[in-house]
């Protein structure tokens, strides 16, 4: 590795959050998994979880919602992606939700309801983990029953929904601006320890 490169990669971790983290529930079209990666990346996520658990009846045959393979993912600028960042998987809302309340992470779910807030208005410098359903089922009723608070982004028009993967991005910019005003870019949030670690994965 050039001495370019492991800079350029040091100074991507320096600005890493590990605070903030991803969830894709049951996200299962390729376009908007990479999509969503990209933004990710772009906005310095460094843990993405990868929520699949739901069973769909497709044509009498009963098939499990999986997570979309990077082959899968046609933009190859949003397949690399997933080289810079995490991935935790798995199978059951409870056991996600659980491990989000032992790390004091709070839980904020995409879902269109009377008590969603504007994003803007919710605290994402804390620890939060944001949760992002797919667009035929949303975020599940036991990670919305399990969320500190459920966002809605504003809008004016006849739509009334974004597609998730735009969801994300917007969302994410909220966290960056609130993150950038409070000066948490400027600092490295990795620990040492930890930031040497994925700079290894990384080179390799």
């Amino acid at each position: 590795m050039t001495p370019e490169r492991q800079k350029k990669m040091e100074a991507v971790l320096a600005k890493r959050q590990p605070s903030l983290h991803v969830v894709l529930e049951n996200v299962d079209d390729p376009h908007n998994v990479g999509a969503i990666l990209r933004s990710c990346d772009a906005f310095g996520v460094i843990d993405v979880h990868l929520l699949y658990h739901v069973t769909r009846n497709t044509q009498h045959v009963a098939s499990k919602v999986r997570m979309p393979r990077m082959s899968e993912i046609r933009s190859k600028s949003a397949a690399s992606a997933a080289k810079w960042l995490r991935f935790t998987k798995w199978d059951s809302p409870k056991k996600l939700a659980a491990y989000f309340k032992k790390q004091k992470i709070a839980i904020v779910a995409t879902h269109m309801s009377a008590k969603a807030k504007d994003p803007a208005k919710i605290d994402l410098a804390r620890p939060v983990a944001l949760v992002l359903g797919n667009e035929h089922d949303g975020v599940s009723k036991e990670m919305l029953k399990a969320a500190d608070a459920n966002v809605l982004l504003p809008m004016v028009g006849f739509i009334q929904s974004f597609n998730v993967s735009v969801a994300a991005a917007l969302l994410l910019y909220e966290a960056y601006r609130q993150r950038e005003g409070k000066g948490m870019y400027a600092e490295q949030q990795l620990k040492k320890g930890e930031m040497t670690k994925i700079l290894k994965n990384w080179a390799a």
